[in-house]
């Protein structure tokens, strides 16, 4: 099936397979589908690949959006420098494949300048034609890494991210061919040709994991490579269970929450409802009723001679 109607919801018949629920936070979950005779060996293999491709996924996507909306980026050198007198002083110590980033950009056919007040990019962007058809890519990749595709019951699968990242780069080729115009410190081509190491970076190393030394967790316990799935969740290929991956010596990961976030709110809520209802009832006046109508005493002798209405006989 291709991934474009995947995309819009169309999923495939798929067999009774186990449903797996990988979990490394609100942000970073996704299904997979899979068989209970799978070996625990080759089932980690599979997730890592996937969550690593998933990391890999959106970090392109946040570098593609960020080169088509607001250029190119700068030197290093010249990144957070917005007034003139800093970018040409910084600019004097530079070379000059780097020093012509301190002028003003010459635009060629095409091409738009916005303004970026951070200072880190140029400013330089595609039509906004060439824009649109590559945020559209951009937009789609992110549906694949929504925590939404959850309760969309879209099952990730490593042959999909694959495909989002071809779609991707063949979008940054028809704008930029060859990555033609593109210095060598922008990221996009590295992160593209899978030649930029993020798994060197501290903050991705909670999530990226090493296949050959990551543990896999399901209740509480480790899995063992040696065996089977089925000898932890059984011959049932109708079952959905939540896994983690942790890094070896890491651990057992971090117990779930008895309940979610949003339920956590919403009861939060509700008692505060009531602990607001019960102060009002105790503020009240035990003696408040007897100014109801119900209660007034001569209330059958006020229906009787005049109707239950108040007449007032002295002129206005």
């Amino acid at each position: 099936m291709c991934i474009r109607d995947r995309y819009m919801g169309i999923t495939e018949i798929s067999r009774k397979m186990v449903l797996i629920h990988f979990k490394k936070s609100d942000n970073n979950q996704f299904l997979y589908e899979t068989t209970v005779s799978i070996p625990v060996d080759q089932l980690i293999g599979e997730l890592v690949e996937v969550n690593n491709l998933r990391l890999s996924l959106d970090k392109i996507v946040v570098a593609i959006e960020e080169l088509v909306t607001q250029g190119p980026l700068k030197p290093e050198e010249l990144r957070g420098l917005t007034t003139e007198e800093t970018i040409q002083a910084a600019a004097e110590t530079l070379p000059p494949e780097k020093r012509v980033y301190a002028n003003p950009p010459v635009l060629s056919p095409g091409q738009r300048l916005v303004s970026d007040k951070t200072g880190y990019r140029t400013g330089v962007i595609p039509s906004e034609e060439l824009t649109n058809m590559v945020l559209s890519e951009v937009s789609k990749a992110k549906s694949i890494l929504s925590k939404d595709s959850i309760a969309r019951k879209y099952k990730t699968t490593a042959k999909d991210i694959k495909e989002a990242i071809d779609l991707l780069r063949g979008a940054i080729m028809i704008v930029y061919p060859g990555y033609f115009g593109l210095p060598d410190w922008e990221p996009v081509p590295k992160l593209l040709e899978n030649k930029f190491d993020l798994a060197s970076f501290s903050n991705e190393n909670i999530d990226w994991h090493d296949p050959k030394t990551a543990t896999l967790w399901f209740a509480s316990k480790e899995l063992s490579r040696n065996k089977l799935l089925s000898d932890y969740v059984g011959k049932n290929e109708k079952v959905t269970i939540v896994v983690k991956l942790q890094a070896s010596g890491a651990g057992a990961p971090v117990r779930e929450p008895a309940v979610d976030q949003e339920a956590y709110k919403n009861m939060l809520a509700f008692y505060y409802k009531k602990q607001e209802e019960s102060k009002k009832l105790e503020e009240d006046n035990d003696d408040n009723y007897l100014n109801s109508p119900w209660a007034d005493p001569k209330s059958l002798k006020h229906q009787l001679t005049t109707g239950g209405k108040n007449i007032n006989w002295k002129p206005k």
